[in-house]
């Protein structure tokens, strides 16, 4: 007759111990998908009176160059340049950027009435679209005070996927010196729509702005 096998004493105690360990943890779920941050749209502005009446020809994004002309436009250049974004941080390809402001002389361009003495060389008006990543760029010229008005430059935004929005960004440190915008007294709302002017070379300047938008 067959002597019944025995399982070394060690080895019972180790598996006693791996079913005990089974029994006692958690049941294991994947994690739960944490929710994107939401941003906070940019604040609308008013749009002005001096958007575009007619729209230039040329309405690239180098406002301060005009076909046929060889000099540029009157100002200090600025590099603006971003991105435009969902409120759930996501980048927003193919969104159509407009960009209006004065000249150094404080004259719009592309309106009605007496456009009195203007910066020929500069185009005024630009547009152009974000990329894959949502980002955009304009050169144009750091823009000035007119009439009581703060520097700042003139946006209006579209995306199929997007509200539409028209609003203004300003100098930082400088909105608050000759009066805001129109209607936006709160500073938090003013912090929002400043843009930092940082040093660049042979007396240009760069900015960077974000844009958020809401979701349609």
């Amino acid at each position: 007759m067959n002597e019944p096998v025995t399982v070394p004493r060690r080895r019972l105690l180790s598996r006693l111990l791996g079913m005990l360990a089974l029994v006692a943890s958690p049941v294991l779920r994947p994690a739960a998908a944490q929710p994107r941050a939401t941003l906070e749209p940019t604040p609308r502005d008013a749009e002005g009176p001096f958007y575009p009446t007619r729209i230039p020809v040329e309405a690239d994004a180098d406002l301060t160059r005009v076909a046929g002309r060889s000099a540029a436009a009157q100002g200090t250049p600025l590099a603006l340049s971003g991105r435009v974004l969902a409120i759930d941080g996501k980048p927003l390809a193919a969104a159509k950027l407009e960009l209006w402001q004065c000249d150094a002389l404080g004259r719009y361009h592309h309106v009605d009435g007496d456009p009195g003495t203007r910066d020929e060389n500069f185009q005024g008006y630009g547009v152009t679209s974000t990329d894959s990543d949502g980002r955009f760029a304009f050169r144009t010229i750091r823009p000035v005070p007119y009439g009581g008005r703060p520097p700042h430059l003139h946006f209006k935004l579209a995306h199929a996927r997007a509200q539409p929005l028209t609003t203004q960004i300003y100098p930082r440190g400088e909105s608050t010196e000759r009066g805001f915008g129109f209607g936006l007294s709160a500073a938090e709302t003013r912090s929002r729509l400043e843009f930092v002017l940082k040093p660049a070379n042979a007396g240009t300047l760069t900015a960077s702005y974000d844009f958020v938008l809401r979701s349609v």
